[in-house]
């Protein structure tokens, strides 16, 4: 009679029972398997950035055409503000205007227009003629100053003309005014229906009829 404890004994587990070992994987076969698992989650992470690359693109070109892109002729048209505008004279002399700000009228027309011109001129005579006015405009092709609204002269001995409108030609070096024109001293005033100004002469001509005034305590001769 077979001892049914011993064949039991062959079924059941013990603690010294050996169990089989798990195969272990090679270096290579670890790198596939985890290949295996990375490539379709960047496949999928590329095809994600396919769809959404050329919507962003899109996204940024109509930003970029709505904030940054200039309107048309604003990168083509010169603008300053607070600045110094040099002008130099058919001698060569450097004369310079002090603005608010100063601004090319059109595109490529090279006419500048000034707001609140403030403009020094040297004479030959090493005297300083400032000018002053609301509006400027200068072309630059041709040399022409057109100062409006109100112009003033103050020459160095503190003499002052003012006239209405003024215009200088710098290839000539001569200013003029077609406007009545005051100028006061301490201790004269004359009155003009217009003037011309000689730059490298220091001349102020006064053109159409003039009147005179001098004080009574004047010497003969003063301004």
């Amino acid at each position: 009679m077979p001892d049914t404890k011993k064949i039991d004994s062959y079924f059941t587990p013990t603690s010294q029972t050996v169990r089989p070992a798990k195969p272990k994987l090679s270096r290579r076969e670890r790198i596939i398997k985890l290949m295996k698992l990375i490539l379709p989650a960047f496949a999928a992470l590329l095809i994600g950035l396919l769809i959404i690359i050329p919507q962003l693109k899109k996204n940024l070109n109509d930003i970029g055409s709505e904030i940054i892109t200039p309107q048309k002729g604003e990168l083509e048209k010169f603008h300053m503000e607070k600045g110094v505008f040099y002008i130099t004279d058919y001698k060569n002399m450097v004369n310079n205007f002090n603005a608010d700000t100063l601004d090319e009228t059109e595109p490529g027309s090279k006419i500048i227009k000034m707001i609140n011109p403030r403009g020094s001129l040297p004479t030959a005579d090493n005297e300083t003629v400032t000018i002053t006015a609301p509006v400027g405009f200068y072309n630059q092709n041709t040399k022409f100053l057109t100062l409006q609204d109100g112009v003033q002269l103050l020459y160095s001995a503190g003499v002052t003309s003012d006239t209405e409108e003024m215009y200088f030609d710098f290839n000539e070096g001569k200013a003029f005014g077609v406007k009545p024109i005051v100028t006061k001293s301490d201790t004269a005033e004359i009155n003009a229906q217009g003037f011309e100004y000689y730059k490298d002469k220091n001349l102020l001509v006064y053109t159409g009829k003039s009147h005179l005034t001098i004080q009574a305590d004047t010497p003969k001769g003063g301004l």
